[in-house]
């Protein structure tokens, strides 16, 4: 039986998680946002130096499609992710952009049926029919409109969510073959590259108060290091399943975390919305008794090495 330590350090990776668009969120509306980007990743890669020794890169026999696939994935993973939802969230609220970044599991199921011609099974597409119609209604209890920077911004925050499935589906395989550390140490500093190139004006004209400097360095520290180690640790432990239910608390964090720290309204609509898309995630899970659907083995919404 999994231990309440492992459950314990899932939750507070998930608690890390969800509050990271609550920080990115407070830091874009007070600073630039592609600067405090540069300068989280910039800590984060810093964050993963100690480690260099135990990777042991240079005994690892790297081929050539391995490489550019590494590459891809830091690009995608690091840049594909992060500057659209850090340019989208100035025009969403935090807890709004939670909802719909906790998404990811239905992007990653659906690429992986598209990509990896994994087969649609009916929950899985009952799940993505019925998180749509709660971003709809997400839509509708904000106030979006095709002609407002809000639905831009919400657009944005999902094809964030989009490249995390993306990066996610493809960065599998070389988790499996290299392992999980050594991956994300590896794609976070390739990603880092350009991202730093992207920011480096945003970078020079960041100004922040005491608070936003603490908030920044937190938030290098907290979602893309902590979050990361404590989830691996816990879904040693603890079965993917289990650990993909309380996954799903991402957007509850979130919407907590907008409401209680950043003084977001929270509306009917809102609850309504971020319930009918939690509906959809877990319905994206279940088994079909007695069905062809229930020889397949759901997707379970494990959080791959952290580039975010």
């Amino acid at each position: 039986m999994p231990s309440r330590v492992a459950y314990l350090a899932i939750l507070v990776s998930v608690v890390l998680w969800g509050l990271a668009p609550v920080a990115t969120r407070y830091l874009v509306l007070n600073a630039d946002p592609l600067g405090v980007l540069g300068i989280r990743f910039a800590l984060c890669s810093l964050c993963y130096l100690p480690v260099l020794p135990w990777l042991k890169l240079g005994e690892v026999r790297w081929n050539r499609r391995s490489l550019g696939m590494l590459a891809a994935c830091g690009v995608v993973g690091v840049v594909g992710y992060n500057v659209p939802m850090t340019l989208g969230i100035r025009d969403v609220h935090a807890g709004f952009a939670g909802i719909l970044l906790s998404t990811e599991p239905l992007w990653i199921a659906l690429l992986s049926v598209v990509v990896l011609k994994q087969r649609l099974t009916r929950p899985l597409a009952w799940g993505l029919a019925v998180a749509f119609a709660g971003v709809v209604t997400l839509s509708v209890g904000n106030g979006l409109t095709v002609a407002t920077s809000m639905f831009g911004g919400a657009a944005l925050v999902l094809l964030g969510a989009f490249m995390w499935g993306a990066y996610s589906v493809a960065v599998g395989p070389l988790v499996r073959r290299y392992g999980a550390l050594r991956v994300s140490a590896v794609t976070m500093w390739i990603g880092t590259v350009p991202l730093l190139a992207i920011c480096a004006p945003g970078i020079l004209a960041t100004s922040l108060d005491a608070t936003g400097w603490l908030i920044l360095f937190l938030y290098g520290l907290g979602p893309n290091l902590i979050g990361m180690l404590l989830w691996n640790y816990g879904l040693s432990r603890v079965p993917g399943p289990q650990a993909g239910l309380l996954l799903n608390l991402y957007p509850v964090v979130s919407v907590a975390g907008g409401v209680t720290l950043l003084g977001e309204p929270l509306t009917l609509l809102t609850v309504l919305g971020g319930l009918i898309v939690l509906a959809g995630l877990l319905l994206s899970q279940l088994r079909i008794a007695g069905s062809a659907d229930a020889t397949e083995t759901p997707a379970t919404p494990e959080r791959p090495p952290a580039t975010r």
